[in-house]
């Protein structure tokens, strides 16, 4: 007797099984055995599929996590390169107020602006009437002394610019006269030699950074062993796609971009790739071919043991479905989360870091500490928007979890509706954006928490400014449904949001790619937020809108206490 005979639920040894049960007992083998090639042929399919998927993930995954790595380097690129063009403001203040200044008492304040400068900072230099006249230190670099710009074809173009556009421009890299290649920032000096005079070309002020050492301090060498870099951007240039550094065979690995912000200066761009290259598909052939096999086992012994219950098979395989969507939606809703909170927690930081460090490393006598109140300025407001995040999140949790604590009370809506949009005024003003009210001398109370209802109308008249453009109109409306329910309605006529993604945009975490962007800042949580109050308070919440029709959100309020609730 086969395996398959001895199944507990082939019944043939029962004597009240009759002798023509056996036949049903072969086609149940059969039908049996069909079933497990189907599953291992469909198996095998699957692996070879979800191999080549997987192969997706894992360089997303990759690519993910080689940002993550190179993103020191570029903060401490910005930083360093910040902090070496600060060098040469203090010069050109003294130059302004001394235009006859004398070699000797420009070696004194150089040597002064040099102290404690980084190593790869070769020299400061003034070149008055647009030819080198000053320079320290005058040792390794008496090559440059008396350089006419004018006659120098290779530095002539950026010069003429720098004054034309009376800017700072960051150089480079060029090959210096005095030997070697180097970054140059060039500031044009203006001056007047009496109060009513025009404003006249004195020349321009200069420091010159060592390319390779900047490299070597700033770190560019440590990732030499495990990535291709490359650095791309002459003259900071951003349209510029030449490389300037680094491994010219990047390009053609598909690598990863960071830009390198360098102020009004420009702007470089730090590709990389791993240097053993992306994760292909036979990665992971392996594990899914392990994976396959252990499914396969699993469905047999499964299939063997369950044959008789058919039905309820099918039950299990339904909760393990739904079981298997939930902890994807949980891994995508994880997913989002740290993709928005990367971003919008980074970009505050770096500024809070960037002017703390600024202002820390700056001496109190340097022109840094002219803008102290605007960078203090600019700390407190990241920092204010780092709050506003965080409480964002933690009111969404403690809304979900049951925990934020209602306070219903009646109250006038209209009332609260003007007294919401005060706060906006401004804002819509310097949008040239029309906002409409109801009457203030209207009176309709409702019964509901006064805190939540402010903050929906806070998060709703806030996307409405955010989204729908520039002297577009936002208006507000109050309808009393019926003895029980009000309606407010915000609306406006921006761009919208397609239908199909109307209900994306309700859900944690979720913005979508139209006039509703992530250039808009913030993490998705606002329109969540809204429906979760709505529902706590015993209302609605929903929204209305297509493309280019604009956006509707209305939100449903009940006007007496719920004592059925």
């Amino acid at each position: 007797m086969t395996d398959l005979e001895r199944l507990p639920f082939d019944r043939r040894a029962d004597p009240l099984v009759s002798a023509h049960a056996a036949p049903e007992l072969r086609t149940l083998r059969a039908d049996l055995l069909r079933r497990l090639s189907v599953v291992a042929a469909v198996l095998a399919l699957l692996s070879v599929v979800a191999t080549y998927g997987m192969s997706g993930v894992l360089r997303s995954a990759a690519q993910n996590e080689l940002r993550e790595s190179l993103n020191p380097l570029r903060v401490e690129m910005q930083q360093s390169l910040t902090r070496d063009m600060q060098l040469i403001r203090g010069m050109m203040g003294y130059v302004r107020a001394n235009p006859d200044l004398e070699q000797a008492e420009f070696d004194l304040i150089a040597k002064d602006i040099l102290d404690g400068a980084k190593d790869h900072v070769r020299n400061l230099a003034l070149a008055r009437d647009l030819t080198i006249s000053h320079i320290y230190p005058l040792e390794g670099n008496r090559e440059a002394l008396g350089l006419n710009y004018r006659e120098n074809p290779l530095q002539w173009g950026v010069v003429k610019q720098v004054v034309d556009e009376d800017r700072i421009i960051l150089a480079g890299p060029v090959n210096l006269v005095q030997g070697g290649l180097g970054l140059v920032p060039r500031f044009p000096i203006f001056y007047r030699s009496g109060a009513f005079e025009e404003r006249r070309l004195w020349g321009i002020a200069s420091t010159v950074i060592d390319f390779e050492l900047f490299l070597r301090d700033v770190g560019v060498f440590n990732f030499d062993k495990t990535m291709k870099l490359a650095i791309v951007g002459r003259n900071g240039d951003p349209q510029n796609d030449e490389i300037i550094w680094g491994d010219e065979t990047v390009r053609d690995a598909d690598p990863v971009a960071l830009a390198v912000v360098m102020g009004s200066q420009g702007i470089w761009r730090l590709l990389a790739t791993p240097r053993d290259g992306w994760p292909g598909p036979l990665s992971s052939l392996p594990w899914f071919a392990l994976g396959a096999v252990l499914i396969f086992c699993a469905f047999t012994l499964w299939s063997i043991a369950l044959h008789r219950f058919a039905r309820e098979r099918v039950l299990s395989n339904s909760a393990l479905i739904s079981a298997l969507e939930q902890a994807q939606a949980a891994s995508a809703a994880k997913s989002s989360f740290m993709a928005v909170m990367s971003h919008e927690l980074r970009t505050p930081l770096n500024a809070i870091i960037g002017f703390s460090e600024l202002l820390e490393t700056s001496p109190r006598a340097s022109k840094v500490w002219d803008n102290a109140d605007q960078y203090v300025v600019d700390i407190k407001q990241s920092g204010q928007f780092l709050l506003d995040i965080i409480n964002d999140i933690l009111d969404l949790s403690r809304i979900e979890s049951g925990r934020y604590e209602l306070y219903p009370e009646r109250y006038d809506l209209i009332s609260l509706i003007h007294q919401v949009c005060r706060r906006f005024n401004q804002p819509l003003s310097e949008k040239a954006m029309n906002l409409e009210l109801p009457s203030k001398s209207a009176v309709l109370e409702v019964f509901g928490d006064r805190r939540a209802t402010q903050q929906i109308l806070i998060n709703l008249l806030t996307n409405a400014m955010k989204y729908s453009g520039r002297g577009t109109e936002v208006k507000v409306t109050v309808l009393q449904q019926d003895d029980d329910r009000v309606e407010v309605k915000i609306a406006d006529n921006g761009a919208g949001v397609p239908k199909a993604k109307l209900a994306q945009i309700m859900e944690p975490f979720v913005q979508i790619s139209s006039s509703y962007a992530r250039p808009a800042g913030g993490t998705g949580l606002g329109l969540a937020i809204c429906r979760s109050l709505a529902r706590a308070m015993d209302g609605a919440f929903e929204i209305e809108s297509d493309s280019g029709q604009g956006l509707t959100a209305r939100l449903i309020l009940p006007r007496h206490l719920n004592l059925h609730g």
